[in-house]
This record gives structure tokens, sequence and C-alpha cells, in this order.
């Protein structure tokens, strides 16, 4: 069973396991959705991050005291990641790492699209020399703003500015394009590959778990 941490605060379980509820959908895998306490805007930038990664730290201990198999972390940024995997004895994944990964199976030019004012550190690393550039959504600057009518919108043109720069595929730096399902969007109108977050979690927890 993979543990799903949110990043966000929040309170409906229908809400809280939505990115859990695409895993299972797509992977045919059992996920457990939990979310962190007090950050109802969740991860947005460094303070935000600085402050969540203990409240995930512990949730990662309690998820697999709870018998989890996996852990992923549904965050773009991957906080914590390093101190999870510290912290515990089973495999954690990023989403943003993993997406990252993917996008060099298939491109040597890559774009970032993210709501943060950079791109996130180990996404940046992974990249390494195929990586071609970032944008962010005009106006956007949590995922609250990012799944909105404007939101999509302005994400779109920040795609198709990538695609102009070059990138021959688009790492989606926030795991609020999986809730908008952004991925096909993007795909179906620049006719280029976009790499979801939540779904390449899902696929490298599904790929780890067939080689054991």
């Amino acid at each position: 069973m993979l543990g799903l941490i949110r990043v966000i605060t929040l309170h409906q379980e229908a809400d809280i396991h939505r990115h859990g509820a695409l895993i299972e959908e797509r992977y045919g895998m059992r996920v457990h959705s939990r979310c962190i306490p007090d950050q109802p805007l969740g991860v947005y930038d460094q303070a935000t991050e600085l402050e969540a990664i203990p409240k995930i730290v512990d949730l990662a201990r309690e998820l697999e005291q709870e018998g989890c198999t996996s852990i992923g972390i549904s965050c773009a940024a991957d906080p914590g990641l390093a101190e999870m995997r510290a912290a515990v004895h089973i495999p954690v994944y990023g989403a943003g790492a993993c997406a990252a990964h993917l996008a060099l199976t298939s491109a040597e030019r890559v774009g970032v699209l993210t709501i943060l004012e950079e791109v996130p550190i180990l996404i940046r690393e992974i990249l390494g020399d195929a990586y071609i550039g970032m944008r962010r959504p005009e106006g956007v600057v949590t995922t609250l703003d990012l799944n909105t009518p404007q939101g999509r919108i302005a994400a779109m043109e920040a795609a198709r500015k990538l695609k102009a720069e070059g990138a021959e595929s688009v790492v989606l730096a926030c795991t609020g394009f999986a809730t908008m399902g952004f991925a096909m969007d993007v795909e179906k109108e620049l006719h280029i590959r976009a790499l979801d977050p939540i779904y390449s979690l899902g696929a490298a927890v599904s790929v780890s778990a067939s080689n054991v």
C-alpha cells in the first residue's frame, strides 16, 4: 500500500484522496492518503516549505507504522524527501523527481511549468543539460489560484511559451495540475508530452512493485 502525503490541509475525504484516487484508478494499487495539519494554502514558497518539512516527516513515520509499504510526497517540490528517506525504512518517492526522470525518457529539451518563483531544486538537478527554462502562469501563486478558469488559461499560455522556446516535453511542477487534468489538455492542444507529477509518481511505484 502506498501512503500518499498531501502537503496542504484539506478536510473532506474526497479532497484528501483525490490524488490517491487517480493513482488507484490508473495503476490498480491501494493508496492511503493523509494531509499535513495547519497549512490551508499548502507549500508555495521557502517559508511554507520549511514549515511543512517536520510535519511531513512525522506523517511519514505514522504511515510506515500503519502498514504502508512505500510513501509518496504529493508535491512537485518534494519537500522533506531526503529527511523522510532518513526517517523511515520503506521506499519514498517524490512526485517532482519522478516527473523529471520520466521527461528525460522521451525528450532532450525539457521545460518546466511551475507556480513557484524558481524551479524546484531536485527537478533542476535531474534535468541537467536537458533543461531549457521555466514558466510560471501569470497571476498564479498557490494551487488554489491554479484551479480556476483564469489559472487554466494562464497555465496553457505559459506551456505554449515553453514550446515556442524549444521544449519537446514539459514537466508540470505542481501537483495541482493533476487535480485539473492539465497534462492531457497540454498534449492535445500543443502536441508535446506533459509529465504529470502524480501519474509519474504512480508509474514509478508501480514499476518498482512489479520488480519485487
